[in-house]
């Protein structure tokens, strides 16, 4: 038997543990081995007449909850699927007690849903991450509590952005009762009323049709609306279905809509994106440091001091020093009035923190995070903060741009102080991606790019008005050409210098005219009232810009303007793997989602790689290299030549 589901009886009841830890330690969702001794559990308990009752419950961890919730739903090898496991207890000749701890979700929704009654404790935690994966959730988790609690509490399951708490899952019917730390005994005499009394109804809220459809109508067209309208549409009609049709009809009607709904582009690219942001490596946090931070965010000092770390904070402006502890301060009150922080911890967590005016004020600390590349005392380790990695970098280096913590080992990191740095810094804020030595970081290398596509584009014949608008109803917040005029056009032709791109002709010339873009009043667009418009004469100058270049405009469709924007996005991508600037494809596709404003629903820059073909973007790529974009580099033959892709390189 898997050691991930333990087994006992005790006075005629069925003690069913499901482990949320696999051997590793590591959180695990219904992994196949799970599920078979599962199975094989549910019948022998079917087969035992000498039970009166079951209990399903969660180990210390809580329940199982996977790291992508639909691997809970896959089917692999000969393991029973989720479907039929929560079958098999909902049809078990017993009642069955679902003991509920930790976080409920995927499987375990499933599961819980198929029991008779259902005990919460006051931490547990409710959610259902499928939908904004552009899926359902599935093996009658949606349509169990359609049918039990009703179509609207299915849906503000569904659509919710933050677990639910389980007072209010209570209220919506999520679970029956809330108990602290139940005892055996109470679980027991819960049992027996249930097996005394008889079980709850499992379609309780189809008892009134009119009722159950006029709860959910007031959800109706917010669900068909955005990037999750199909998603929205048919889960509208699962829910539907479990009103509509008979338990076994519906259960198959959901186990379609997530067949087709996660094997959907929309699904594969949300799910990337989502494994991209959450990532987690496997080395542990380190041990309490005495860390000294200078010129770094208060609430990077604040998740520090939660982590039981010491710190001292100093700053170059001594009021901000002041400032920081005032915000660390505001935050620690705000957490101890919601009850996440208790007056105690919070009172340690104080007595950690020190100030230092000077630089010399961190002498005395493990490691030193300090921005710029001013000196600071002997210390065992240093991080220091620019805007990139200086030439023979010896120490690390962390390059904050784009939302990205981008943290680049020096020649003398070691693999352990590197991980030390990682586990430290994804306590803050910001996402943290692994760079390496050359010029630039990643997201100033993704930035440049971007912009130089995107000018490169124009000259070929779009308007700048069409490039732009072809990105953003793509959903991109950030179109190239307003984020080249917000960077500042002389500060973009310096950039693509320093990383040996010469500027395109359009942004030489606007460089050449003093046309700085939103601070001088004017570049790509015309800011002289504060919003981008477009600017009428821009046609002449372009032609003019055509003819000297010999260049024939011809007419690009939305599709094209995309198509060749992101394949250079990831021919630049490409180019930092290749040279060890970047380490996962992964991590350029989240550096392009945070610093250009790339939507969840794309994936990345890498993924839309991937799906649009190797083979057929590097023709692409072959034939702006004709207009002077960047060659397809190297990378590209080796992966296609091996059958392999970018994500291969992740899993490496």
């Amino acid at each position: 038997m898997a050691k991930r589901v333990r087994f006992r009886t005790q006075d005629g009841l069925a003690w069913i543990t499901l482990c949320g830890l696999d051997a590793s330690g590591a959180p695990a969702g219904y992994t196949p081995d799970l599920r078979a001794a599962l199975g094989g559990l549910l019948d022998l308990v079917a087969r035992d007449h000498s039970l009166r009752g079951v209990i399903v419950q969660g180990d210390v961890a809580g329940w199982p909850v996977a790291p992508d919730p639909l691997e809970d739903y896959a089917t692999v090898g000969e393991a029973p699927d989720l479907a039929t496991l929560a079958q098999a207890l909902a049809t078990l000749e017993l009642p069955v007690l679902a003991r509920l701890s930790g976080r409920i979700t995927g499987g375990s929704l499933a599961l819980s849903q198929a029991a008779d009654l259902r005990i919460a404790d006051p931490e547990t935690t409710f959610f259902s991450p499928e939908f904004s994966l552009g899926a359902i959730p599935a093996a009658g988790g949606l349509v169990r509590l359609a049918r039990r609690a009703g179509g609207a509490t299915a849906l503000e399951l569904l659509t919710r952005e933050t677990p639910l708490g389980a007072t209010e899952a209570m209220g919506l019917g999520l679970c029956e009762i809330i108990l602290s730390d139940p005892e055996p005994p109470e679980i027991a005499a819960a049992l027996e009323l249930l097996h005394d009394e008889g079980v709850p109804p499992a379609d309780a809220a189809l008892s009134d049709p009119a009722a159950y459809l006029a709860a959910i109508e007031p959800r109706r067209a917010g669900l068909r609306k955005g990037a999750l309208a199909e998603p929205g549409a048919r889960a509208l009609e699962v829910i539907e279905g479990a009103l509509l049709l008979s338990l076994e009809e519906a259960l198959d009607f959901e186990a379609v809509a997530l067949e087709d709904l996660s094997a959907a582009p929309l699904s594969q690219a949300l799910r990337h994106a989502e494994r991209c942001t959450s990532r987690v490596r496997s080395a542990e946090h380190p041990e309490p440091m005495r860390i000294g931070l200078w010129d770094q965010p208060p609430g990077f000092a604040g998740a520090l001091l939660a982590a039981g770390h010491a710190v001292v904070l100093g700053a170059s402006d001594p009021g901000a020093i002041e400032a920081g502890f005032a915000a660390i301060a505001r935050e620690q009150e705000r957490q101890v009035q919601e009850g996440s922080l208790d007056p105690e911890t919070r009172d340690t967590d104080w007595a950690r923190l020190g100030a230092a005016m000077t630089r010399d004020g961190l002498v005395g600390c493990d490691l030193v995070i300090a921005t710029g590349p001013q000196p600071v005392p002997e210390v065992p380790m240093r991080l220091s903060v620019l805007d990139r990695a200086l030439p023979h970098q010896t120490g690390s280096v962390l390059i904050r741009a784009g939302g990205i913590a981008e943290l680049v080992p020096g020649a003398e990191t070691t693999p352990e102080d590197l991980a030390r740095l990682e586990a430290l810094l994804r306590l803050g804020d910001e996402p943290v991606v692994i760079g390496g030595p050359g010029v630039g970081g990643i997201v100033t290398h993704l930035r440049l790019a971007y912009i130089a596509a995107a000018e490169r584009t124009v000259i070929a014949g779009a308007s700048v008005a069409q490039v732009d608008e072809a990105l953003a109803q793509l959903g991109i917040t950030t179109p190239p050409l307003r984020l080249a005029d917000t960077i500042g056009i002389s500060r973009v032709c310096a950039g693509l210098e320093q990383i040996h791109r010469a500027p395109g002709p359009f942004l030489g010339l606007l460089e050449l005219e003093g046309q700085e873009g939103r601070v001088s009043g004017q570049g790509f667009y015309d800011w002289s009232n504060r919003a981008a418009r477009p600017i009428p004469d821009q046609a002449e100058a372009l032609a003019a810009l055509r003819r000297e270049a010999g260049i024939a405009p011809r007419r690009l469709g939305t599709a094209q303007i995309r198509a060749r924007i992101l394949a250079e996005l990831a021919n630049e991508g490409a180019a930092l793997l290749q040279r060890a600037q970047a380490h996962r494809a992964c991590d350029i596709d989240l550096a392009a989602r945070y610093a250009l404003g790339l939507p969840a629903s794309l994936g990345g820059v890498m993924f839309a790689a991937d799906r649009a073909g190797l083979i057929a973007t590097r023709k692409l790529l072959r034939a702006l290299a004709e207009e002077g974009a960047l060659a397809p580099v190297t990378l590209w033959d080796v992966l296609i030549r091996n059958g392999k892709n970018f994500a291969d390189l992740d899993r490496r």
